[in-house]
């Protein structure tokens, strides 16, 4: 490797996966739906907020922290349709 201003450096976004046989290597197939990210720390959350709940004994808290964990089910599901209408294989 050269060193100054022309030094060739890796690009650390293609270290990780090879190109997509027959396509193009695109952003969106080196990580999973940004839904199913969001839905999954949705989940944890909700699940977080329903043991805060049940150790305080309040209903409304732990009631929140059910729902939050089924939209958080929801999104991931909804991430999960959209990778394999793009037919990533995670």
């Amino acid at each position: 490797m050269t060193q100054g201003w022309n030094a060739v450096v890796p690009n650390p976004l293609f270290l990780h996966k090879a190109p997509r046989p027959g396509g193009v290597q695109t952003k969106d197939s080196f990580m999973a739906d940004h839904d199913r990210v969001e839905g999954a720390a949705k989940n944890l959350g909700g699940k977080a907020k329903e043991a805060a709940g049940n150790v305080t004994g309040d209903e409304k808290l732990k009631a929140e922290g059910r729902a939050d964990q089924v939209e958080g089910k929801v999104q991931n599901a909804v991430g999960g349709m959209k990778d394999t209408l793009r037919g990533d294989q995670h």
